[in-house]
This record gives structure tokens, C-alpha cells and sequence, in this order.
């Protein structure tokens, strides 16, 4: 049931309550009887009230998530612009590594290096470029998905294109803080138009921040 839908039957019901216990409580009963219909009257009113105001709280709650949802920058994203690499290197990337991208599917080219999102701290990106939005999503999801977030591969053995596979991992710690390990390094990815972006992250929504900013700058380098 959708509490906001279903505010109007409770108001409904709540000003037909009142004529209804007035007759079948008999106003014209006096005494006792008037007393405890009175009664009856106001726990059913305030239990009214309170259930409204449950629904009127949950509506809220729901209207506030879907602005949350709405907000949050799209993970794919299909437009008609074709990146390059120039495109980034116009905005300030830093870039330090140029992959082979011989096996990794329909790519047309990947790099690596970082940029400071608002002139602040560097991240790290790996961006790979493919000739289209649709051989980016059918093509290269399955090779950004095998190495980001929690369950990302960081070992040469577990990985499918193994180039740059150093670059996409950082020194982490066990739980029980017994030594150093090996941790993903790119929480999460987008897919915007023909580029597949991986951003450093220590969360999902930090790493989609620095995939936003970078997109941002580059779109509007680009329409200036």
C-alpha cells in the first residue's frame, strides 16, 4: 500500500467517524454511559490522528529518497560526443601510463594517471576508450566489473586483462590489523558515452564523486 495515496481514505474516515460515535454513542444518554462513549470517541479520534501522522511521515521519507535517487550522478550514461584522450588532457589530467590494450576487447586505447578534482587532492583514473557507447557497455562492463569494488581482483592470476593490474591496487590492512594486504584501489566505475572511467575510491560514493567531477570538467572544456 502507498502511504501517500492512502492519506486521503484515513482523513475520510476520520471526519466520518465523528458523526457515526456521536449517534451510536447517544448523545442523549447521560451519566456512565455518556462518559464512556466519550472516551470511546477520543481513543478512536487520537488513534486516527496518530496513524495520519505515521503516513504523513513515511510520505516524506519516500518523497526525500527519491530526491536522494535523482540526484545521484548516472553510472551509464549515452551521449553522441565521442571522447579522445586530449579531451582529458585539456582539463589537467596527469597522465602516467599509456596500456596495451591488445587484449582487452574493441578498446580503442587506456590510460592511466590522476588529477586533482577542485585543485585539491590527486586521485587516480584509469580511462579506457572504446569507438562507441554500445562497445563500451557490451564490451568492456565485464573487465571494469572484475576489478573494482569490494570484490574486485587486485592479483595478476584473477584478473582477465592483466595489463596495468599493479596500478588498480593499494596497501591495505587485514581486519584484525595483523600486517598489510592488498586492497582495490578503484571502488566503482562509470560508463560515459564511448569511455569507460575508473575512479579512486575508498567507498562507492566517493569513487562516483571523482568520476562526476572529472566527467564535469571535461564537458564543459568542451563546450566552451
Amino acid at each position: 500500500m502507498n502511504p501517500c495515496k492512502n492519506q486521503q481514505w484515513f482523513r475520510t474516515q476520520q471526519a466520518q467517524l465523528l458523526p457515526r460515535q456521536l449517534i451510536n454513542g447517544g448523545l442523549e444518554k447521560t451519566g456512565s454511559d455518556q462518559k464512556h462513549s466519550s472516551t470511546r470517541l477520543f481513543s478512536s479520534l487520537l488513534a486516527l490522528a496518530l496513524l495520519l501522522l505515521v503516513l504523513v511521515a513515511a510520505c516524506g521519507n519516500t518523497s526525500n529518497t527519491n530526491d536522494e535517487q535523482s540526484q545521484q550522478f548516472p553510472k551509464i550514461t549515452e551521449t553522441e560526443r565521442i571522447f579522445t584522450v586530449e579531451d582529458f588532457l585539456s582539463v589537467g589530467f596527469k597522465q602516467s601510463k599509456d596500456y596495451d590494450v591488445t587484449e582487452l576487447p574493441a578498446a580503442t586505447s587506456a590510460i592511466y594517471g590522476f588529477w586533482q578534482p577542485g585543485g585539491g587532492e590527486s586521485v587516480d583514473y584509469e580511462i579506457r576508450f572504446y569507438p562507441s557507447h554500445d562497445d563500451a557497455v557490451t564490451k568492456g562492463t565485464f573487465f571494469a566489473d572484475e576489478v573494482t569494488g569490494p570484490d574486485g581482483a587486485v592479483s595478476d592470476k584473477d584478473v582477465t586483462w592483466k595489463e596495468g593490474t599493479r596500478d588498480r591496487r593499494t596497501s591495505g590492512f587485514t581486519i584484525g590489523g595483523g600486517g598489510g594486504s592488498l586492497a582495490v584501489k578503484y571502488a566503482d566505475y562509470i560508463i560515459h558515452s564511448n569511455v569507460i572511467m575508473l575512479c579512486q575510491g575508498r567507498d562507492k560514493d566517493q569513487s562516483l564523486d571523482h568520476c562526476q567531477s572529472i566527467t564535469n570538467a571535461v564537458i564543459e572544456g568542451g563546450d566552451q
